[in-house]
């Protein structure tokens, strides 16, 4: 289901499922990783659900931050975590890669590559804080994923995506997640 018009990237508050139907295969990605087989094929049937909720800023200077949950059923590797947006590195633990570390921040139009939307761009007239790129990596399996978050219509539907890109030891791989708007939080 296409997004609400008023939901954009700088508050991508809601409940989001993956399409599968419209989105890349996470295997090439996730082998990159270093993630067993088994729990792969898992993943890549299973049925993805992630829920943001902006926190309301304390004052001024606080930066934009939002409370995250995914869910992976079957699977048992669902996470909660908080996003920042302030480009500070944190480190956190998750189920499937263990001991990771983290950081997200707003790009403007002129700061987002076509490497990054790999190959699609930016769409929409807006300059500033038009996407988000999430850094994550994992010293102990050598990896690092970049994830440019953003929202574009596809097939007429405005939708929430994901463009990843993972490498490791000099090897890449790449997905486009498409998310279809499922609510609002729980």
């Amino acid at each position: 289901m296409a997004a609400p018009s008023e939901v954009n990237i700088s508050d991508v508050t809601g409940r989001w499922s993956l399409n599968r139907g419209l989105s890349d295969s996470l295997e090439p990605c996730f082998a990159l990783q270093g993630i067993p087989w088994i729990i792969r094929k898992v993943i890549n049937f299973a049925t993805l659900e992630l829920q943001y909720i902006k926190d309301p800023p304390s004052d001024a200077t606080t930066p934009p931050s939002f409370d995250f949950k995914q869910t992976i059923r079957p699977g048992g590797f669902d996470t909660t975590n908080r996003y920042v947006i302030d480009g500070e590195k944190r480190t956190d633990t998750v189920p499937i890669f263990g001991e990771i570390t983290m950081h997200a921040k707003y790009l403007d139009r002129d700061e987002v590559t076509s490497e990054q939307t790999l190959g699609t761009g930016i769409q929409g007239d807006a300059t500033k804080d038009v996407a988000i790129l999430e850094v994550v990596e994992s010293e102990n399996m050598g990896w690092r994923a970049e994830t440019l978050w953003v929202f574009e219509t596809i097939d007429g539907e405005y939708r929430f995506c994901k463009y990843n890109i993972i490498s490791k030891d000099g090897q890449s791989a790449t997905a486009k997640m498409v998310h279809d708007y499922i609510g609002p939080p729980n």
